[in-house]
């Protein structure tokens, strides 16, 4: 009977080491391309828009796009998985850390001449020292497993803000922040991706 046969685990189904969870599917890559969308369109308003005051209602309406999907995404399709929602808010976090490491370069090169080089040796190695703390969160969060891929495409990001940013003029250190952030994101997407196509092969981009 069929009832005795032995259940027979096929030979080519993928066997993850342990610790690793399958992405859940192509959900997991969609933030990381709206958010790599999101940041290019800063980009550009914040280049044609010289204006400070702009650029910080900018960085507000970005922090608020990612709460605000999650929550139309629990209205329409029910609660995101958490591990969406830990993305969604590691995304926001490291843009608005990049932003402000923008700021603190920005500052210390405006007010660097009339304060002294002690005080902008001070704004350069905190903003430094902002960049280098999250970058090590994002590592540990990349290296940790749970599938948290695209924490390597922040961690670009962050190491590219603390390379260029210090070398940006006023004008131009917030276009670099949301561009820097934009590569980021769409490097985190599709090294989700990648990972999602080697655990199941049959399985699409989105």
């Amino acid at each position: 009977m069929a009832a005795d046969r032995p259940i027979r685990i096929p030979d080519d189904l993928p066997v993850l080491p342990p610790g690793v969870c399958l992405p859940a599917g192509g959900g997991r890559v969609v933030p990381g391309v709206l958010f790599s969308l999101v940041a290019a369109g800063a980009a550009v308003a914040s280049l044609l828009v010289d204006n400070d005051w702009f650029q910080v209602g900018l960085l507000g309406v970005i922090l608020m796009l990612g709460p605000a999907g999650l929550f139309l995404r629990a209205g329409f399709a029910g609660h995101p998985a958490p591990e969406i929602a830990t993305q969604v808010v590691l995304s926001i976090t490291c843009h608005s850390v990049v932003w402000i490491a923008a700021c603190g370069f920005t500052l210390a090169t405006m007010v660097g001449p009339t304060v002294g080089t002690v005080r902008t040796a001070l704004l350069h190695a905190t903003s430094f020292g902002i960049l280098a703390l999250f970058t090590a969160i994002l590592v540990r969060g990349a290296l940790g497993g749970g599938g948290q891929s695209y924490c390597f495409g922040l961690v670009f990001s962050t190491v590219l803000a603390g390379i260029f940013l210090p070398m940006a003029s006023h004008p131009h250190s917030y276009p670099l922040a949301h561009s820097l952030m934009a590569v980021g994101f769409l490097g985190g997407a599709i090294l989700q991706w990648v990972q999602m196509r080697r655990a199941l092969p049959s399985t699409g981009p989105f």
